[in-house]
């Protein structure tokens, strides 16, 4: 397991940070990533970069920021460097470059990372991807498989999966001794970034701890997890009866990043939680082994793996969305529950507001033409002597 050497300790010299910005190729580069990034298009000077690993609950904090405030910053969600390559074939650049550069051009910068306890973590990485690649099938198939069989496969990779922590790893800034249990999240600024490190365990109140930051209401809407997806029948069949291995639990309790986020009596509920479903020892797959399996999955991923349904909020801009999103953001206010059919996608939301106003127009035109016709006007005969009068006394003007 990728462990923490120096929690706590300076992890660079702040003062060549923007080194880079010396170099005219780099930063023709750097210009260039913003506008496959569309930053260089985007109407706010405020940037939100969610630079964080996948299956922490960073697709959740990037629709509540769409849904809450497209008018005021921009959102970027990114996992890593091969994201920027497959997506918008970028080579040469690291992300927090990217973000360095944004600063070092004007913008106001925040960075957001989430944390989240590592067996839930591996669990929701492994069934993400556990029809392509882990089982070279789909998802749908793979959810009819017997759950020993699934539970065995997890527990020979399970040291492998999900590990890391971005704020620690990858930011390269300087970590704070401590997490801040009591206020539940850590804010850092540094070469005029703020960056900012939330728990998945605190999600209730994400909503008031980004609000307090970011100066703006942000209510928050769930993550898509795996429960939605077509192997949510297998994928709560094996929250039910999973068990993990006590030697497995071992291990994980030492993770130095899970004893940094957690305050010891944390870490002792955590612990107790998963001691009570734990089982006896089980041999993992060695490092050699795990890199064989990786060689052979990729090679036999023959099925394209795309996943649907990611956000609440694709965040476009156009006055259809625009509409929706104040709609949506009142329901999530209120408490609303959310469904499907709520997600803000730029074609079914302009389709939706078109439907909406023929509606009204068809309404309009029914009212108008059930209304009885309008009485005819009588005309009155001409009445010169009042006419008269009433010019004298200044009631009619010719």
């Amino acid at each position: 397991m990728n462990e923490l050497t120096n929690i706590g300790a300076p992890v660079q010299d702040t003062k060549n940070s923007f080194a880079f910005v010396s170099n005219p190729q780099k930063i023709l580069l750097l210009n260039q990533v913003n506008d496959l990034l569309h930053i260089n298009k985007f109407p706010h000077n405020k940037l939100i970069f969610v630079y964080s690993g996948p299956k922490v609950g960073s697709t959740s904090i990037v629709s509540s920021l769409r849904i809450f405030g497209t008018d005021k910053f921009s959102v970027i969600h990114i996992h890593d460097e091969e994201m920027l390559k497959v997506l918008g074939h970028i080579n040469g650049i690291t992300i927090n470059e990217i973000i360095l550069y944004n600063k070092h051009i004007g913008k106001t910068v925040y960075v957001i990372d989430v944390y989240r306890t590592p067996i839930e973590r591996k669990i929701s990485a492994f069934f993400e991807k556990i029809g392509a690649y882990h089982f070279n099938n789909t998802d749908e198939n793979v959810n009819k498989y017997n759950i020993e069989r699934v539970v065995n496969r997890f527990n020979k990779i399970a040291p492998y999966l999900a590990n890391g922590d971005h704020f620690i790893d990858k930011y390269n800034i300087n970590i704070p001794q401590h997490f801040d249990y009591i206020n539940k999240y850590l804010l850092v600024e540094e070469n005029g970034i703020k960056y900012i490190k939330l728990r998945l365990k605190d999600s209730a109140i994400w909503g008031n701890i980004l609000t307090n930051i970011l100066g703006y209401k942000i209510g928050m809407v769930k993550d898509y997890d795996s429960s939605n997806k077509p192997i949510k029948d297998l994928f709560l069949q094996f929250k039910t009866v999973y068990k993990i291995p006590k030697n497995l639990l071992d291990n994980i309790m030492n993770c130095r990043y899970l004893k940094y986020y957690y305050s010891p009596s944390e870490l002792n509920d955590y612990y107790h939680q998963w001691q009570n479903k734990s089982t006896s020892e089980f041999v993992s797959y060695t490092e050699e082994q795990y890199k064989i399996y990786e060689d052979l999955s990729m090679e036999n991923s023959h099925i394209d793996y795309i996943q649907l349904n990611h956000y609440m909020d694709e965040g476009c801009s156009c006055n259809a969305c625009d509409i929706k999103r104040a709609t949506i953001a009142n329901k999530i206010l209120k408490g609303m529950p959310l469904t499907n059919n709520d997600q803000i996608k730029h074609e079914e939301a302009k389709n939706q507001l078109i439907t909406k106003r023929v509606t009204v127009v068809n309404k309009i035109n029914n009212i108008i033409k059930n209304m009885p016709p309008p009485k005819p006007r009588v005309k009155r005969a001409k009445d010169f002597k009042q006419d008269m009068t009433n010019v004298v006394k200044g009631k009619t003007r010719f």
